[in-house]
């Protein structure tokens, strides 16, 4: 079951995502050879990009590389676990690129649910410390100490927790295809859940 509700954030995320104008839309996948299934999640017009890298800090660090390269100003990058993030903060993101270098979404847990730059830089997302509440806060100390000016957008949250799930169907309009597998199969439990606590406890670990 939860794996079928982390498709229907994928679902939910690029359809909403879709919505906003004058923007290309990029599906971040892996591995190698899985682009089918990643492709009947998203819409015909979004574009896949291999992920490449161990650490989230060298995937991040590789994508924006790979987007600039291909000749693009400004890069948002944008997490699947906050599905309901408001389209609003990504337009704002975009908006706040024109005057400054890098942008961050903090969520409410220490991290970001977005990363924004109008210029490739690969000393931001170094030795960051992963899955902790000082994500954020030790990336604006890398962003200080090289130089780069930032922004931060308002907090929203990831769904990492049984309790976020519940906040996560409140808003059930933005997020359909999630709202109706959590009507349809009552995951809206803690033994369901649980398996979604668990692998992102896993992900954690690596």
């Amino acid at each position: 079951a939860a794996a079928e509700l982390y498709k229907c954030f994928i679902r939910d995320i690029f359809a909403r995502v879709g919505r906003l104008n004058s923007i290309d839309i990029f599906a971040v996948y892996t591995p190698l050879g899985r682009e089918g299934p990643v492709k009947r999640l998203i819409s015909k017009d979004v574009s896949l990009v291999l992920q490449r890298g161990n650490s989230l800090g060298e995937r991040l660090t590789n994508l924006f590389s790979d987007l600039f390269i291909k000749g693009y100003k400004k890069v948002v990058v944008i997490g699947s676990d906050s599905p309901d993030v408001p389209l609003e903060y990504i337009k704002t993101a975009f908006i706040k690129l024109d005057k400054v270098r890098v942008v961050f979404g903090p969520t409410e847990d220490g991290g970001y649910y977005l990363a924004g730059m109008n210029r490739f830089n690969r000393e931001i997302f170094k030795n960051i410390p992963w899955s902790t509440n000082k994500v954020l806060e030790k990336s604006l100390e890398v962003c200080s100490r090289v130089g780069i000016d930032t922004f931060l957008l308002p907090k929203w949250y990831d769904v990492d927790t049984y309790n976020d799930l519940k906040r996560l169907v409140k808003n059930g309009e933005e997020i359909p295809n999630t709202y109706k597998f959590i009507i349809i199969h009552s995951v809206i439990n803690k033994s369901v859940y649980r398996a979604s606590e668990q692998r992102e406890t896993k992900a954690r670990r690596k």
